[in-house]
């Protein structure tokens, strides 16, 4: 976990990160992303776009730590189609942050609540097997 967008994320919420698995960590990174694009709607309907790009900033990295933990050899497609996703996901996130698109936040935000609530269903016996390779 050396990923620096990740340490950030760690330093901010040091006492929960640092007592948490793997599985809650990606759980935890998902939220922050979620809220982070939420946030950003919020500052473009307030025209605060220094929050904006703040924020739009903070999701692209959280999607950098994200695709930089996949395990392409164990997940084999569903990891190449998750980057394929997170790396959509991020091209969107430039253009609604150049164009002020509130819709296209959305679009996003309906893309990633499928993986995040995907992962949360995990069961807990299988929460302990993953791990980190980013």
């Amino acid at each position: 976990m050396t990923h620096a967008s990740l340490k950030k994320y760690q330093q901010t919420n040091r006492s929960t990160a640092q007592q948490a698995s793997p599985y809650q960590l990606v759980a935890m990174l998902f939220q922050k992303l979620l809220d982070n694009i939420a946030t950003a709607k919020g500052a473009i309907s307030q025209n605060n776009f220094a929050k904006k790009g703040s924020e739009i900033s903070n999701a692209i990295a959280i999607i950098g730590v994200l695709e930089g933990s996949l395990d392409f050899k164990e997940g084999g497609e569903v990891s190449e189609n998750l980057a394929s996703l997170y790396d959509y996901c991020c091209k969107q996130l430039l253009i609604a942050s150049t164009d002020n698109d509130v819709d296209k936040l959305e679009e996003i935000i309906q893309i990633l609540l499928p993986i995040k609530s995907g992962w949360d269903s995990i069961p807990l016996e299988t929460q302990n097997q993953v791990s980190f390779d980013g």
